[in-house]
């Protein structure tokens, strides 16, 4: 199946034309050539000296005009060609993430796990009627159907493929290897090939880092994302966006790193992660302490534990035990 749509054998339409082969093609452009570079030099000859320059020019423009001739009887003769101008139209149907529903030509980006909807033109009365995919040299069959026998679905497409029998149309739930170029195909048309970009929605991405930091340190927050790949990051603190600076530093913008903490810096923090499908955030609440709140309770701590130290002694030493406690 080459870019034109030909059939192996020569197939008949309506005007009776069979339909030619690209390498026929190629045959009557390079004898139609080979005309013109033979036909130039005799030019003289058959216009005849002392002719308008005008009359020279049609006559050596004749050999372009055959070609062009034959070009036209050639695409008017291959229906099934995909040069034929038919277009598959596709959508994603609702509810899918936050894909776009509307309706495109030539290209369309949905999500795994969503549906999409090809459809196409009115085409001519077909026999038999294919659905087809291509992956890099490989191209398969997705579904057939004969109008005297039910449709028939491959493998990989079966139960979640929806085939209408009236319009041709045909619904996928897409998984992720369905990135791959579609057309449609009758024994007389095909549609150009159709792109179908199929991307993984992002899932709720978590945020790894020390929630607890001294006054003056430094912290980083990383941002991971477990199912989907993220092609935008960005970071918010209590919902307002955060810019870069000597103070706020961003690696690959998954990593959040904070020099010199202050109080100021505490709050929540939030990374937003998107892709072409799909937008997701979660939030962390990171605390810097001050360094006389860290000192003060490892000092009362300290004190505390001394004076039960004390107390136990003292009442070892005594000559009485300390039944009913210590006064």
């Amino acid at each position: 199946m080459g870019s034109f749509a030909c059939p192996r054998s020569p197939a008949k339409h309506p005007g009776g034309q069979g339909c030619r082969s690209p390498g026929a093609l190629s045959d009557l452009a390079f004898g139609v050539g080979f005309l013109g570079v033979f036909f130039a030099p005799w030019q003289t000859e058959l216009v005849g000296e002392g002719q308008p320059e005008a009359l020279h020019s049609v006559v050596l423009m004749l050999p372009v005009l055959l070609l062009l001739l034959l070009l036209f009887f050639f695409f008017l003769a291959c229906p099934g060609s995909s040069a034929a101008g038919l277009g598959i139209t596709a959508r994603t149907l609702s509810p899918c993430y936050s894909a776009d529903l509307r309706p495109a030509s030539e290209r369309l980006v949905s999500a795994v796990g969503c549906t999409v909807l090809l459809t196409i033109p009115p085409l001519k009365a077909s026999k038999v009627v294919f659905w087809e995919y291509k992956t890099g040299p490989r191209e398969g069959v997705i579904v057939n159907y004969a109008f005297d026998r039910p449709a028939n679905t491959s493998r990989p497409y079966e139960n979640r493929t929806r085939f209408n029998e009236t319009d041709f149309s045909l619904q996928i739930v897409l998984q992720r290897g369905d990135d791959r170029l579609y057309r449609f195909r009758s024994d007389s048309e095909a549609t150009d090939w159709f792109q179908l970009r199929v991307v993984e929605p992002l899932s709720e991405p978590e945020i790894v880092g020390n929630s607890s930091v001294k006054a003056g340190g430094n912290t980083k927050l990383v941002c991971n994302v477990l199912e989907g790949k993220a092609d935008l990051y960005w970071w918010k603190k209590n919902g307002e966006l955060l810019l870069g600076s000597d103070h706020i530093q961003f690696v690959d913008n998954t990593t959040l790193c904070i020099v010199k903490a202050s109080m100021n810096d505490s709050g929540y923090y939030a990374c937003v992660v998107r892709n072409e499908v799909s937008q997701n955030e979660t939030s962390f609440l990171l605390h810097v302490q001050n360094a006389a709140n860290v000192v003060l309770p490892v000092i009362l701590v300290c004190v505390i534990v001394g004076s039960l130290a004390g107390v136990f002694v003292w009442c070892r030493r005594r000559d009485r035990p300390c039944r009913n406690g210590c006064r």
